[in-house]
């Protein structure tokens, strides 16, 4: 059984690798970092924090309060190491297509 860290980890990573839209995104991440686990995976979670906040900000102006804190506390604060690992992963598969 996977702990709910590394079910984000595989959710995020199915989601991203069958969006080619995503996926060109991500990748060009990982480009412009150079391949630097720490700076690709503060930019991840940065943008991923940043997302969240959005549908959770529109949740409230729709008056859904409750739905709102709901997803902000589900899907805030992942932390570090879960970004990096997420990082790590587009980097290797950068170095395989290289």
């Amino acid at each position: 059984m996977s702990t709910a860290r590394e079910q984000f980890v595989e959710d995020y990573l199915l989601v991203v690798t069958n969006d080619r839209d995503a996926y060109s995104e991500t990748m060009e991440i990982v480009a412009e970092h150079e391949g630097k686990v720490s700076a690709i995976s503060d930019q991840l979670r940065e943008e991923f924090e940043e997302y969240i906040s959005q549908v959770a900000e529109r949740e409230r102006e729709l008056g859904h309060q409750t739905g709102a804190d709901l997803i902000a506390q589900m899907l805030f604060g992942w932390g570090d190491s879960t970004f990096d690992k997420i990082a790590r992963h587009f980097v290797e598969q950068k170095e395989v297509t290289a």
